[in-house]
């Protein structure tokens, strides 16, 4: 192995217990071989864990960090549900009243045989339609009128029509109608016949029948 050089020769793999390295003096002058453990030192334990400091004092505030800019704005947030109902409004005023009805009456006569007088009565102070009306086998009788009665004692103004049909033996006839009727149409009248109960309609029947028969009337306010 003379002239070899350290670079030259092989590592060494295994264990370097009781190995021996090679070294000289400080002069020199002379060689040795020393164990490595004495060269280098065996490994010592692990000393105990040393104990642990004192806490050091709290380090000062440190100043504030500037504004951050501002962030970008949110999206909008969804409808909110609808409200509750209003009050029910106060009620409005009532209506005018509405014109009176009219108002009048209706009745009928049973006719005796012979001739006879037959009647009814209005108030005073009104203006009416007045009729009577009869259909027997043979026998019509027909009256209407329209009136105004202002008083009981004096005339009534108006018009009046009556009819007889006679042509089938006239077994039912008018005799007479009221005669406190007056008036002209298109004129003024100032005729003052004397009346009693100029409220007072009367009718002469004649009945010729035999038998009685049934003669129907009414009469309307009209105002």
């Amino acid at each position: 192995m003379a002239n070899t050089k350290i670079s030259q020769l092989p590592t060494f793999t295994g264990d370097t217990t009781g190995v021996y390295l090679v070294m000289d003096n400080s002069g020199l002058t002379e060689t040795f071989k020393v164990l490595k453990e004495t060269l280098i030192g065996t490994s010592g334990t692990s000393g105990s864990s040393g104990s642990s400091g004192s806490s050091g004092t709290s380090g000062s505030s440190g100043t504030s960090g500037s504004s951050g800019s501002s962030g970008t704005s949110g999206s909008s947030g969804t409808s909110g549900s609808s409200g509750s109902s209003g009050t029910s409004g106060s009620s409005g005023s009532s209506g005018t009243s509405g014109i009176s009805g009219l108002s009048g009456a209706t009745g009928s006569w049973t006719v005796t045989p012979g001739t006879n007088n037959y009647s009814f009565i209005v108030d005073i102070n009104n203006t009416y339609n007045l009729w009577v009306l009869a259909n027997i086998p043979n026998g019509i009788i027909v009256y209407n009128a329209t009136v105004s009665v202002s008083n009981s004692n004096v005339p009534v103004i108006g018009v009046q029509y009556a009819w007889n049909y006679t042509g089938g033996g006239s077994p039912l006839l008018f005799t007479t109608i009221p005669a406190q009727i007056i008036g002209t149409a298109g004129a003024i009248s100032t005729a003052s016949p004397a009346v009693a109960s100029a409220n007072t309609f009367v009718f002469g029947i004649q009945n010729n029948t035999g038998s009685n028969v049934t003669v129907n009337y009414g009469y309307i306010k009209i105002s």
